[in-house]
């Protein structure tokens, strides 16, 4: 098996991702990659496929990237975890745009995303999930309360992306979290 392809595919999506989270969405296409890239839109759809498929390898990439990141620091709190979270995507809200752009073509075409489906949730349940073991009675709770988590910084981001009303998306984000500190028996300055 030539690895010359699979290891030209790898080095273009570093410098495709470095180009999309810089430019976002707006005008994303492999003929407006293409130049920047030094290559034609011809070599990335034999690279990766379509558009869509191009950009569920990013959205996989950074994701899995940046949740084993995250993993690999010691475990605290869930109100930390959901502030190392936020303040992720805050910083890259073109990965959230990426996110939300694929969840949106998975509803359209279940068949071709399931890849992007299958993993969507489950990383950052898991995630989230490990400050919460032990933290409530149950692990059906912690992993009950662990995808609440997950759903509402989801949500709240994408208020935020739609609004750029950062204020009140941000003044949500704080009374959420006194409800899950209030949740987990945290006192407020956890």
């Amino acid at each position: 098996m030539n690895k010359k392809p699979a290891r030209k595919a790898d080095e273009l999506l570093g410098r495709i991702i470095e180009i999309v989270r810089r430019t976002g969405l707006g005008g994303f296409s492999l003929d407006s990659l293409a130049p920047e890239l030094g290559t034609s839109s011809r070599m990335l759809v034999y690279h990766f496929g379509s558009k869509d498929e191009l950009l569920g390898r990013i959205v996989y990439e950074l994701r899995n990237d940046i949740v084993d990141a995250f993993e690999r620091r010691p475990t605290g709190t869930i109100i930390e975890d959901i502030d190392l979270w936020w303040n992720h995507y805050r910083q890259n809200l073109p990965d959230m745009q990426f996110f939300f752009h694929l969840a949106t073509r998975s509803f359209e075409e279940p068949d071709k995303f399931t890849d992007f489906s299958s993993t969507a949730v489950d990383l950052w349940v898991s995630y989230f999930y490990r400050s919460l073991q032990g933290v409530l009675e149950t692990d059906e709770e912690a992993h009950a309360l662990a995808r609440l988590v997950l759903a509402t910084v989801r949500g709240l981001m994408a208020d935020l992306l739609i609004t750029g009303d950062v204020r009140r998306v941000e003044e949500a984000l704080e009374e959420f979290k006194s409800l899950v500190r209030e949740r987990c028996g945290y006192s407020a300055e956890a």
